[in-house]
């Protein structure tokens, strides 16, 4: 009995988690490979998640046992209408998209995902009353539950998405789904068998807790909290690292992965882990973290990735290991399982909806790691027994957490400038919020209340000096962007995270000369030369006349536009537009001597309302070391290009990248639609290059002829991509971004 539900819950999160990822992967080609998908996908899975625990909670309390394993049992029924699991969709083009992910995943996945969901409490719930010895503290099974989404994260990018496409993926999943169907009529069927028809205030008290009444609103105050710091991370430290250290899309499994383990070793029977111990060295992982986040620092990226993983785990390991500690008796199971899913619900809110519309920048991080440092050892009242065993255990906590507040608190004083106060005062509000509800769930010292106050409004106006003036800052669901002003060496640069998207000098000698990846004399500018000197040739039927670029950037290609020219620019981002065409800071828009248009969407889906064969050139931009979007290099997407250029048209693409070689992968794909290449990796500047703006690049060409390259064929610069280089065919239902990632150089 005892391996049949184990098992059970095993699967059942397994697929919960498996599914995540596979609909994520899914949703990504819509929205340019954004790392905020993710987030708004884990909010949608954590909502309907909380709604399964709602319903295991009321259904346990409005039905006897074995009326509500029947009336499951028929539930489990239903989705079977809606697999396999296909996405299909157009999202909105000028608006945030974040309503249509949240509608979209209700259709396609919502019911399978909700009805999975409810495994974890009902079979513990069943199991409770089947009279089996270890009947009376289920919590046990907790374990097999979080082991099998632990697997089913992990599995996922390792085994499964390197083998399977998606197609498969979503079939081998319904059959997975089947297979739980069975194993719960057969948990359904033991527990007939073996079970006391117990009603739910019949349950046994558990030895762990003797609690008499239900428990009060202020413990499950305290449950909701503990829950969401740990959630609200989980997504603060994913973003952080996708979009600043690693831009990996998938590299979100990692931390999901760490969340996952954190329960496995709090609710083991026995802890796996020293608590105490914990909580006395996380003051010295949350101070540092704070200050490293709020100064973005992101180098070495073999050290600083790890540390915030690490202190991630130990945060999640504290606070999951006090839901441990305070879990109820088996009666009020399903009540402390809905807290915990309704404080990992508010994570996800906090985190992809309000904190991007309250915080110009990402401050929702290092906000909740400030208030996680606020909390420690104040959530728990020890019996008399463990004060006296705790005593001398505790004794680091009171010297590590005075002295990393206080060196916290000197930092962000020495960062702290008023005249930025009234630019995040609703942030600066909201997060006022939080402490408040904290204050009153753990009734936490006046002292460390003001400290919270002080943290808070320290972190809300923080700037950052190292980096220059910053003229402007803009938040969408795409990420932030800002515009710094450096005036040492008079540039002005449009950041996305820590990426320069873009750079132009205020000098008016060099205000229309393109820098960075694109300067004259790099490949980019090589390839413009060669269409000037191509003009009029026999490869030709006219000179290039209408040029596609997907990715607006600052508008820096403009800087090639000739007159006769049309030029149209796509970009995803409706707020890279606005900075791109704000004279204030950049003028390549505005100095161009031909006409352009820019349209707001994905790049791939709005070409594809473009004529076909109406582009002589069509650039893409969108590889520039963040989250890559892969729909733009598959199979069916390069097709989709040489439908819309001309017989001799070319395709240009900038793959730089820190972490991502995608130059095998490109070479497959031409080699499969039977296309001509030629590729060059700029990657020695000398140090005059890069003190006038010029930055190391890698591009790619393809033509259907070799001859439609022009010159550049005989540039010894320039050369094919080589047959040796392995990868495997990327289609939009195949890839695998971990077949191509770069060793971390940095």
């Amino acid at each position: 009995m005892l391996v049949l539900f184990s098992f059970t819950l095993f699967l059942s999160a397994f697929l919960l988690f498996w599914v995540q990822l596979m609909v994520g992967k899914m949703i990504l080609p819509f929205l340019g490979g954004s790392p905020a998908v993710w987030n708004t996908c884990l909010f949608f899975f954590q909502a309907t998640l909380l709604l399964g625990y709602g319903y295991s909670h009321l259904t346990s309390t409005w039905f006897s046992a074995r009326r509500q394993a029947i009336l499951h049992s028929i539930l489990l029924l239903l989705p079977i209408a809606f697999l396999p699991i296909t996405i299909s969709g157009n999202p909105p083009q000028e608006s945030n998209p974040i309503l249509w992910i949240l509608i979209l995943l209700s259709l396609s996945v919502g019911l399978p995902f909700f009805l999975v969901s409810t495994s974890a409490p009902l079979i513990q719930k069943w199991f409770a009353n089947t009279g089996h010895p270890a009947s009376e503290d289920p919590y046990f099974l907790y374990v097999a539950s979080n082991l099998g989404s632990l697997l089913g994260v992990l599995s996922y990018p390792i085994l499964i998405e390197p083998n399977f496409s998606l197609t498969d993926q979503s079939w081998l999943w319904a059959i997975g789904y089947g297979l739980l169907i069975l194993l719960t009529v057969g948990c359904v069927i033991s527990f007939w068998r073996n079970g006391k028809e117990a009603l739910n205030n019949e349950a046994t008290v558990s030895p762990i807790q003797s609690l008499e009444s239900s428990p009060s609103i202020q413990q499950q105050a305290q449950w909701i909290i503990l829950s969401f710091l740990p959630s609200s991370l989980l997504l603060g430290v994913t973003t952080y690292i996708t979009t600043d250290l690693a831009a990996i899309p998938l590299l979100w499994a990692i931390p999901l992965a760490i969340y996952l383990l954190t329960f496995i070793f709090t609710f083991a029977r026995k802890p796996l882990l020293p608590h105490n111990r914990l909580v006395a060295i996380l003051p010295l992982l949350l101070a540092p973290l704070i200050i490293l986040s709020l100064l973005m620092v992101i180098q070495p990226v073999w050290l600083l990735l790890p540390l915030h993983l690490l202190g991630f785990f130990v945060t999640a390991c504290v606070f999951h290991g006090e839901l441990a500690k305070t879990r109820p008796p088996a009666n009020h199971l399903t009540l402390f399982y809905f807290c915990l899913s309704l404080g990992g619900v508010l994570g996800g809110l906090f985190n992809a909806i309000a904190a991007p519309l309250v915080f110009p920048s990402v401050l929702e991080y290092p906000l909740i790691l400030g208030l996680s440092l606020l909390l420690l050892r104040t959530y728990t009242e020890s019996t008399k027994e463990e004060k006296e065993t705790d005593k001398n255990k505790t004794l680091g906590l009171s010297k590590t957490l005075p002295i990393s507040m206080g060196l916290l608190l000197g930092s962000l004083i020495v960062g702290f400038q008023i005249k930025t106060f009234s630019n995040n005062i609703i942030g600066l509000l909201f997060a006022l919020v939080l402490l408040i509800g904290i204050r009153y769930a753990f009734a936490i010292h006046p002292i460390r209340f003001v400290a919270g106050l002080a943290l808070i409004v320290l972190l809300s106006q923080f700037s950052i000096p190292s980096m220059g003036g910053i003229l402007d800052t803009e938040r969408s669901f795409f990420g932030v962007n800002r515009v710094l002003n450096d005036q040492e060496r008079g540039y002005h640069i449009l950041l996305h995270g820590t990426t320069v998207h873009g750079k132009q000098s205020l000098d008016p000698q060099r205000r229309r000369e393109p820098l960075t990846y694109f300067y004259p004399t790099g490949p980019i500018g090589q390839f413009f030369a060669s269409l000037k000197s191509n003009e009029g040739g026999v490869t030709t039927t006219k000179p290039p006349s209408k040029i596609a670029v997907m990715g607006l950037g600052i508008g820096t290609l403009a800087a090639y536009a000739e007159r006769g020219q049309q030029w149209t620019f796509y970009e995803i981002d409706p707020l890279v537009e606005k900075l791109a065409l704000d004279s204030r800071y950049f003028t390549f828009l505005q100095d161009a001597t031909a006409p352009f248009s820019i349209v707001l969407g994905d790049g791939r889906l709005r070409l594809a309302d473009a004529s076909d064969h109406s582009y002589d050139v069509i650039v893409m931009d969108a590889f520039s070391s963040d989250s890559i979007p892969i729909h733009l290099v598959t199979r069916e997407a390069i097709q989709l290009y040489f439908n819309k250029l001309t017989e001799h048209g070319l395709l240009v693409i900038n793959i730089s990248n820190r972490y991502i070689n995608l130059e095998p992968v490109l070479g497959t794909l031409a080699e499969n639609l039977g296309l001509s290449t030629l590729r060059q990796l700029e990657r020695e500047i000398s140090p005059a290059e890069k003190a006038i703006g010029k930055s190391a690049s890698h591009w790619v060409l393809f033509a259907r002829n070799q001859q439609d390259f022009g010159s550049l064929s005989q540039d010894a610069r320039w050369q094919p991509i080589s047959n040796n280089l392995q990868a495997p065919l990327w289609t939009d239902d195949f890839s695998n971004i971990f077949s191509v990632l770069r060793a971390f150089r940095h």
